[in-house]
Protein backbone atom coordinates (compact mmCIF):
# COMPACT_ATOMS: atom_id res chain seq x y z
CA UNK A 1 0.00 0.00 0.00
CA UNK A 2 1.40 2.99 -1.27
CA UNK A 3 -0.55 6.02 -0.35
CA UNK A 4 0.93 8.80 1.58
CA UNK A 5 -0.40 9.84 5.32
CA UNK A 6 -4.07 10.00 5.22
CA UNK A 7 -4.49 12.19 8.14
CA UNK A 8 -4.78 15.28 6.03
CA UNK A 9 -7.41 13.84 4.02
CA UNK A 10 -9.17 12.47 7.26
CA UNK A 11 -9.28 16.34 8.12
CA UNK A 12 -10.41 17.51 4.79
CA UNK A 13 -13.49 14.78 5.54
CA UNK A 14 -14.68 15.36 9.01
CA UNK A 15 -16.99 17.89 8.71
CA UNK A 16 -18.99 15.94 5.71
CA UNK A 17 -19.06 12.68 8.00
CA UNK A 18 -20.30 14.83 10.89
CA UNK A 19 -23.35 15.88 8.93
CA UNK A 20 -24.05 12.32 7.96
CA UNK A 21 -23.52 11.22 11.88
CA UNK A 22 -26.26 13.79 12.53
CA UNK A 23 -28.20 12.56 9.54
CA UNK A 24 -28.54 9.21 11.12
CA UNK A 25 -28.82 10.34 14.24
CA UNK A 26 -31.74 12.84 13.90
CA UNK A 27 -33.08 9.53 11.65
CA UNK A 28 -32.96 6.60 13.66
CA UNK A 29 -33.94 3.20 12.40
CA UNK A 30 -34.58 -0.62 14.68
CA UNK A 31 -32.83 -3.43 13.54
CA UNK A 32 -33.56 -5.03 10.67
CA UNK A 33 -35.80 -2.04 9.72
CA UNK A 34 -32.73 0.63 8.35
CA UNK A 35 -34.22 1.27 5.66
CA UNK A 36 -33.52 4.78 5.26
CA UNK A 37 -30.20 3.86 6.75
CA UNK A 38 -29.19 0.91 3.98
CA UNK A 39 -30.15 3.75 1.22
CA UNK A 40 -28.03 6.12 2.53
CA UNK A 41 -25.26 4.24 2.65
CA UNK A 42 -25.25 2.19 -0.42
CA UNK A 43 -25.66 5.84 -2.09
CA UNK A 44 -22.58 6.71 -0.53
CA UNK A 45 -20.74 3.64 -1.57
CA UNK A 46 -21.58 3.44 -5.65
CA UNK A 47 -20.62 7.23 -5.59
CA UNK A 48 -17.39 6.01 -5.11
CA UNK A 49 -17.36 2.92 -7.43
CA UNK A 50 -18.49 0.12 -5.03
CA UNK A 51 -20.27 -2.48 -5.80
CA UNK A 52 -22.57 -3.01 -2.48
CA UNK A 53 -24.52 -6.12 -1.93
CA UNK A 54 -27.39 -6.78 0.38
CA UNK A 55 -27.39 -8.83 3.14
CA UNK A 56 -29.40 -10.06 5.77
CA UNK A 57 -32.33 -8.13 5.09
CA UNK A 58 -31.33 -4.42 6.09
CA UNK A 59 -27.16 -4.37 6.18
CA UNK A 60 -24.37 -4.13 3.16
CA UNK A 61 -21.00 -5.51 2.21
CA UNK A 62 -19.03 -4.29 -0.52
CA UNK A 63 -15.34 -5.07 -1.52
CA UNK A 64 -12.66 -2.25 -2.52
CA UNK A 65 -11.17 -5.16 -4.69
CA UNK A 66 -13.95 -7.88 -5.24
CA UNK A 67 -11.95 -10.32 -7.60
CA UNK A 68 -8.93 -9.92 -5.76
CA UNK A 69 -6.94 -13.37 -5.01
CA UNK A 70 -4.99 -12.06 -2.25
CA UNK A 71 -6.55 -11.82 1.61
CA UNK A 72 -9.65 -10.07 2.45
CA UNK A 73 -9.62 -7.89 5.68
CA UNK A 74 -13.19 -6.93 6.89
CA UNK A 75 -14.44 -3.80 9.02
CA UNK A 76 -17.71 -3.55 10.67
CA UNK A 77 -19.52 -0.81 11.21
CA UNK A 78 -23.31 -1.23 13.09
CA UNK A 79 -26.71 0.92 11.73
CA UNK A 80 -29.28 -0.06 13.93
CA UNK A 81 -30.69 2.44 16.58
CA UNK A 82 -32.39 1.58 20.43
CA UNK A 83 -36.27 1.66 21.21
CA UNK A 84 -36.01 4.23 23.48
CA UNK A 85 -36.63 8.03 24.05
CA UNK A 86 -33.96 10.73 23.42
CA UNK A 87 -33.91 12.94 26.17
CA UNK A 88 -31.78 15.95 24.66
CA UNK A 89 -31.71 19.15 23.33
CA UNK A 90 -29.65 18.80 20.23
CA UNK A 91 -30.64 20.26 16.68
CA UNK A 92 -30.10 16.76 15.19
CA UNK A 93 -32.05 14.75 17.88
CA UNK A 94 -34.19 11.87 17.06
CA UNK A 95 -37.31 13.29 15.44
CA UNK A 96 -39.36 9.57 15.99
CA UNK A 97 -40.40 8.71 19.03
CA UNK A 98 -39.30 6.06 20.97
CA UNK A 99 -36.29 5.56 18.73
CA UNK A 100 -32.79 6.56 19.59
CA UNK A 101 -28.88 6.37 18.42
CA UNK A 102 -27.88 6.17 21.83
CA UNK A 103 -25.51 3.52 21.21
CA UNK A 104 -23.44 5.54 18.83
CA UNK A 105 -24.16 2.92 15.99
CA UNK A 106 -24.16 5.95 13.77
CA UNK A 107 -20.97 7.41 14.53
CA UNK A 108 -19.49 3.91 14.11
CA UNK A 109 -21.10 4.20 10.30
CA UNK A 110 -19.81 7.07 10.12
CA UNK A 111 -16.20 6.28 10.41
CA UNK A 112 -16.62 3.33 8.43
CA UNK A 113 -18.31 5.92 5.44
CA UNK A 114 -15.15 7.85 5.78
CA UNK A 115 -12.80 4.72 5.32
CA UNK A 116 -14.76 3.87 2.42
CA UNK A 117 -14.21 7.28 0.95
CA UNK A 118 -10.44 7.21 1.66
CA UNK A 119 -9.71 3.84 0.13
CA UNK A 120 -11.94 4.31 -3.01
CA UNK A 121 -9.24 7.58 -3.60
CA UNK A 122 -6.49 5.17 -3.54
CA UNK A 123 -7.91 2.02 -4.73
CA UNK A 124 -4.72 1.59 -7.34
CA UNK A 125 -2.72 2.03 -4.48
CA UNK A 126 -4.66 -0.87 -2.32
CA UNK A 127 -2.86 -4.10 -4.09
CA UNK A 128 -2.60 -7.29 -3.40
CA UNK A 129 -5.99 -8.38 -1.41
CA UNK A 130 -8.95 -7.22 -0.85
CA UNK A 131 -10.85 -4.78 2.11
CA UNK A 132 -14.76 -5.83 2.49
CA UNK A 133 -16.96 -3.49 4.53
CA UNK A 134 -20.00 -4.63 6.74
CA UNK A 135 -22.44 -2.24 7.05
CA UNK A 136 -24.48 -4.69 9.62
CA UNK A 137 -27.61 -4.08 10.78
CA UNK A 138 -29.82 -4.97 14.31
CA UNK A 139 -26.79 -5.33 16.64
CA UNK A 140 -29.30 -4.56 19.31
CA UNK A 141 -30.54 -8.02 19.91
CA UNK A 142 -33.71 -8.31 17.49
CA UNK A 143 -33.94 -12.05 16.26
CA UNK A 144 -30.78 -12.78 17.94
CA UNK A 145 -28.85 -10.02 16.24
CA UNK A 146 -27.82 -9.19 12.67
CA UNK A 147 -24.06 -10.52 12.72
CA UNK A 148 -25.25 -14.18 12.67
CA UNK A 149 -27.48 -13.60 9.94
CA UNK A 150 -24.76 -12.24 8.09
CA UNK A 151 -22.46 -14.54 8.63
CA UNK A 152 -24.80 -17.57 7.80
CA UNK A 153 -25.71 -15.24 4.58
CA UNK A 154 -21.73 -15.57 3.46
CA UNK A 155 -20.59 -11.89 4.84
CA UNK A 156 -17.16 -13.06 5.60
CA UNK A 157 -16.64 -16.03 2.91
CA UNK A 158 -12.91 -15.38 1.90
CA UNK A 159 -12.50 -13.38 4.65
CA UNK A 160 -8.97 -13.88 6.80
CA UNK A 161 -9.37 -11.35 9.58
CA UNK A 162 -12.82 -8.63 10.56
CA UNK A 163 -12.09 -6.42 12.88
CA UNK A 164 -14.88 -3.51 14.77
CA UNK A 165 -15.23 -0.83 16.94
CA UNK A 166 -17.14 0.54 19.74
CA UNK A 167 -17.14 4.22 21.52
CA UNK A 168 -17.03 3.77 25.53
CA UNK A 169 -17.64 7.06 27.53
CA UNK A 170 -16.42 5.25 30.70
CA UNK A 171 -12.94 4.99 29.22
CA UNK A 172 -11.31 8.76 28.92
CA UNK A 173 -11.27 9.82 25.72
CA UNK A 174 -8.21 9.73 23.43
CA UNK A 175 -8.02 6.50 25.11
CA UNK A 176 -7.74 2.86 23.20
CA UNK A 177 -8.79 -0.36 25.23
CA UNK A 178 -8.64 -3.55 23.92
CA UNK A 179 -7.00 -7.22 24.61
CA UNK A 180 -6.65 -11.06 23.52
CA UNK A 181 -9.00 -13.62 24.67
CA UNK A 182 -12.26 -12.53 26.18
CA UNK A 183 -13.59 -8.96 25.25
CA UNK A 184 -17.03 -8.83 26.05
CA UNK A 185 -19.07 -11.77 28.22
CA UNK A 186 -21.94 -14.24 27.16
CA UNK A 187 -25.37 -13.43 27.92
CA UNK A 188 -28.49 -15.27 28.85
CA UNK A 189 -31.49 -14.17 28.86
CA UNK A 190 -33.92 -14.80 32.09
CA UNK A 191 -37.71 -14.83 32.41
CA UNK A 192 -39.34 -15.91 35.24
CA UNK A 193 -43.19 -16.70 36.03
CA UNK A 194 -43.90 -16.59 40.18
CA UNK A 195 -47.45 -17.98 40.05
CA UNK A 196 -49.25 -18.44 43.50
CA UNK A 197 -52.63 -17.55 45.30
CA UNK A 198 -53.86 -14.35 44.90
CA UNK A 199 -56.26 -12.73 47.48
CA UNK A 200 -57.17 -9.41 49.84
CA UNK A 201 -54.55 -7.14 50.98
CA UNK A 202 -55.68 -7.46 53.81
CA UNK A 203 -55.39 -11.27 54.81
CA UNK A 204 -52.26 -12.65 53.40
CA UNK A 205 -52.25 -15.52 55.32
CA UNK A 206 -55.01 -17.06 52.91
CA UNK A 207 -52.25 -16.22 49.86
CA UNK A 208 -49.37 -17.49 48.09
CA UNK A 209 -47.69 -13.70 47.62
CA UNK A 210 -45.74 -13.69 44.76
CA UNK A 211 -44.91 -10.24 45.39
CA UNK A 212 -43.30 -11.53 48.58
CA UNK A 213 -41.74 -14.88 47.30
CA UNK A 214 -40.70 -12.81 43.96
CA UNK A 215 -38.52 -10.27 46.53
CA UNK A 216 -36.96 -12.66 48.08
CA UNK A 217 -35.60 -14.52 44.87
CA UNK A 218 -34.50 -10.81 43.93
CA UNK A 219 -32.03 -11.45 47.29
CA UNK A 220 -31.53 -14.48 47.01
CA UNK A 221 -29.90 -14.62 43.31
CA UNK A 222 -27.43 -11.87 44.65
CA UNK A 223 -25.86 -14.99 46.05
CA UNK A 224 -25.43 -16.65 43.25
CA UNK A 225 -21.80 -15.09 42.07
CA UNK A 226 -20.89 -13.93 45.94
CA UNK A 227 -21.68 -17.52 47.16
CA UNK A 228 -21.51 -19.78 44.07
CA UNK A 229 -17.88 -18.95 42.72
CA UNK A 230 -15.94 -17.74 45.32
CA UNK A 231 -13.25 -14.66 45.12
CA UNK A 232 -12.54 -15.17 41.40
CA UNK A 233 -16.47 -13.85 40.35
CA UNK A 234 -16.37 -13.89 36.70
CA UNK A 235 -19.98 -13.06 36.54
CA UNK A 236 -23.03 -11.01 36.58
CA UNK A 237 -26.34 -11.67 37.67
CA UNK A 238 -29.27 -8.79 37.27
CA UNK A 239 -33.15 -8.65 37.38
CA UNK A 240 -33.86 -5.72 35.25
CA UNK A 241 -37.67 -6.04 35.26
CA UNK A 242 -40.20 -6.98 38.02
CA UNK A 243 -43.70 -6.61 37.37
CA UNK A 244 -46.80 -6.99 39.11
CA UNK A 245 -50.07 -6.20 40.70
CA UNK A 246 -52.88 -3.83 39.77
CA UNK A 247 -53.85 -1.81 42.69
CA UNK A 248 -53.39 -1.43 46.17
CA UNK A 249 -55.07 -3.78 48.01
CA UNK A 250 -54.84 -6.91 45.93
CA UNK A 251 -52.47 -9.66 46.29
CA UNK A 252 -51.64 -10.50 42.86
CA UNK A 253 -51.40 -14.44 41.83
CA UNK A 254 -48.69 -13.71 39.45
CA UNK A 255 -45.43 -12.04 39.08
CA UNK A 256 -42.89 -11.75 36.81
CA UNK A 257 -39.13 -10.63 36.29
CA UNK A 258 -36.65 -10.83 33.89
CA UNK A 259 -32.77 -10.50 34.07
CA UNK A 260 -29.74 -11.20 32.65
CA UNK A 261 -26.66 -13.97 33.72
CA UNK A 262 -23.03 -12.52 32.07
CA UNK A 263 -19.88 -14.93 31.73
CA UNK A 264 -16.90 -15.17 30.30
CA UNK A 265 -15.92 -18.97 29.95
CA UNK A 266 -18.43 -22.29 29.44
CA UNK A 267 -17.54 -23.53 32.83
CA UNK A 268 -18.66 -20.53 34.67
CA UNK A 269 -21.38 -20.72 32.53
CA UNK A 270 -22.68 -24.02 33.99
CA UNK A 271 -21.75 -23.43 37.57
CA UNK A 272 -23.94 -19.85 37.42
CA UNK A 273 -27.06 -21.84 35.42
CA UNK A 274 -26.75 -24.80 38.36
CA UNK A 275 -26.99 -22.47 41.50
CA UNK A 276 -29.44 -20.38 39.55
CA UNK A 277 -32.14 -23.23 39.34
CA UNK A 278 -31.11 -24.29 42.88
CA UNK A 279 -32.38 -20.56 44.15
CA UNK A 280 -35.16 -20.80 41.97
CA UNK A 281 -36.51 -23.89 43.54
CA UNK A 282 -35.85 -23.28 47.08
CA UNK A 283 -37.87 -20.32 46.78
CA UNK A 284 -40.68 -22.00 44.68
CA UNK A 285 -40.69 -24.61 48.00
CA UNK A 286 -40.26 -22.02 51.09
CA UNK A 287 -43.40 -19.79 49.59
CA UNK A 288 -45.28 -22.24 48.12
CA UNK A 289 -45.65 -21.13 44.67
CA UNK A 290 -44.73 -22.50 41.26
CA UNK A 291 -41.50 -20.95 39.53
CA UNK A 292 -41.33 -20.97 36.03
CA UNK A 293 -37.56 -20.85 34.64
CA UNK A 294 -36.90 -19.78 31.06
CA UNK A 295 -33.64 -18.83 29.58
CA UNK A 296 -32.53 -17.79 26.41
CA UNK A 297 -28.93 -18.28 25.25
CA UNK A 298 -27.61 -14.52 24.03
CA UNK A 299 -24.50 -13.63 22.20
CA UNK A 300 -21.45 -15.81 22.97
CA UNK A 301 -18.32 -14.84 24.38
CA UNK A 302 -16.49 -11.79 22.07
CA UNK A 303 -13.24 -13.46 21.68
CA UNK A 304 -10.53 -11.42 20.53
CA UNK A 305 -7.90 -13.34 18.09
CA UNK A 306 -3.91 -12.42 19.46
CA UNK A 307 -2.72 -11.37 16.14
CA UNK A 308 -5.81 -9.19 15.33
CA UNK A 309 -4.99 -7.49 18.78
CA UNK A 310 -1.26 -7.05 17.94
CA UNK A 311 -2.20 -5.16 15.22
CA UNK A 312 -4.76 -2.73 16.94
CA UNK A 313 -2.22 -2.20 19.41
CA UNK A 314 0.67 -1.19 16.58
CA UNK A 315 -2.05 1.21 15.34
CA UNK A 316 -3.21 2.45 18.44
CA UNK A 317 0.19 3.14 19.45
CA UNK A 318 0.93 4.79 16.09
CA UNK A 319 -2.41 6.80 16.01
CA UNK A 320 -3.32 7.55 20.08
CA UNK A 321 0.70 7.00 22.01
CA UNK A 322 1.24 3.79 22.94
CA UNK A 323 0.73 4.97 26.54
CA UNK A 324 -2.83 5.60 25.75
CA UNK A 325 -2.95 1.76 24.70
CA UNK A 326 -4.14 -0.52 27.52
CA UNK A 327 -6.48 -3.17 28.56
CA UNK A 328 -7.21 -1.60 31.93
CA UNK A 329 -11.30 -2.33 32.81
CA UNK A 330 -11.22 -5.30 30.50
CA UNK A 331 -13.21 -7.79 29.76
CA UNK A 332 -16.63 -5.71 30.00
CA UNK A 333 -19.79 -7.53 31.14
CA UNK A 334 -21.72 -6.46 27.83
CA UNK A 335 -22.54 -8.33 25.03
CA UNK A 336 -21.93 -7.71 21.64
CA UNK A 337 -23.30 -9.90 18.58
CA UNK A 338 -19.66 -9.09 16.81
CA UNK A 339 -19.13 -12.44 18.50
CA UNK A 340 -20.34 -14.65 15.87
CA UNK A 341 -17.86 -12.76 13.14
CA UNK A 342 -14.62 -13.75 15.81
CA UNK A 343 -15.70 -16.91 15.90
CA UNK A 344 -15.60 -17.18 12.11
CA UNK A 345 -12.64 -15.74 11.50
CA UNK A 346 -9.89 -14.19 13.78
CA UNK A 347 -10.81 -11.12 15.07
CA UNK A 348 -10.64 -7.75 16.97
CA UNK A 349 -12.82 -5.56 18.64
CA UNK A 350 -11.63 -2.86 20.17
CA UNK A 351 -12.91 0.54 22.44
CA UNK A 352 -12.44 3.98 22.01
CA UNK A 353 -12.78 6.36 25.10
CA UNK A 354 -15.08 8.94 25.16
CA UNK A 355 -15.48 10.22 28.67
CA UNK A 356 -14.55 14.31 28.96
CA UNK A 357 -11.90 14.85 31.48
CA UNK A 358 -13.91 14.67 34.68
CA UNK A 359 -17.03 15.35 33.36
CA UNK A 360 -20.29 12.72 34.37
CA UNK A 361 -20.36 12.09 30.31
CA UNK A 362 -23.41 10.20 29.24
CA UNK A 363 -22.93 6.53 28.72
CA UNK A 364 -24.54 3.83 26.41
CA UNK A 365 -27.98 3.17 26.53
CA UNK A 366 -28.31 6.53 28.63
CA UNK A 367 -31.49 8.81 27.64
CA UNK A 368 -28.60 12.01 27.50
CA UNK A 369 -25.98 10.13 25.40
CA UNK A 370 -24.52 11.31 22.30
CA UNK A 371 -22.01 10.11 20.14
CA UNK A 372 -18.66 12.46 20.37
CA UNK A 373 -18.24 13.37 17.06
CA UNK A 374 -14.20 13.94 17.60
CA UNK A 375 -14.20 10.25 17.38
CA UNK A 376 -15.00 10.05 14.11
CA UNK A 377 -11.27 10.98 12.45
CA UNK A 378 -9.41 8.58 15.03
CA UNK A 379 -11.94 5.82 14.25
CA UNK A 380 -11.15 6.36 10.50
CA UNK A 381 -7.37 6.50 11.25
CA UNK A 382 -7.49 3.48 13.19
CA UNK A 383 -9.51 1.31 10.94
CA UNK A 384 -7.04 2.42 7.92
CA UNK A 385 -3.99 1.92 10.05
CA UNK A 386 -5.34 -2.09 10.33
CA UNK A 387 -5.53 -2.40 6.95
CA UNK A 388 -2.20 -1.09 6.50
CA UNK A 389 -0.89 -3.13 9.24
CA UNK A 390 -2.24 -6.44 7.75
CA UNK A 391 -1.46 -5.98 4.32
CA UNK A 392 2.05 -5.82 5.23
CA UNK A 393 1.54 -9.00 6.95
CA UNK A 394 -0.45 -10.84 4.98
CA UNK A 395 0.64 -9.80 1.23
Amino acid sequence: MSWTDPRAEIEALTERLREIRHDLHRHPELGFEEVRTQALVRAWLEERGYQPRDCAETGLVADLHPHSSGPTIALRADLDCLPMHENTDLPYRSIHAGRAHKCGHDGHTAILLGVADILARHRESVRGGNIRLVFQPAEEGVRGGGAKVMVDAGALAGVREIYGLHNWPAYPKGELRVQAGPMLAQVHMLAITIRGKGGHGSQPQLCRDTIVAGAHLVTALQTVVSRGLGYAGGAVVSITQFTAGTTHNVIPDVAHMKGTIRTFDPSTTERVLERLREVVSGTAATFAVDIDLQVEVGYPVTMNDATCVDAVVRVGAAVLGRERVSNAGLPLAGGEDFAYFAQAVPAAYFFLGARRGDEDTPVCHHPDFDFDDDLIPTGVAMFLGIVRDRFAALT
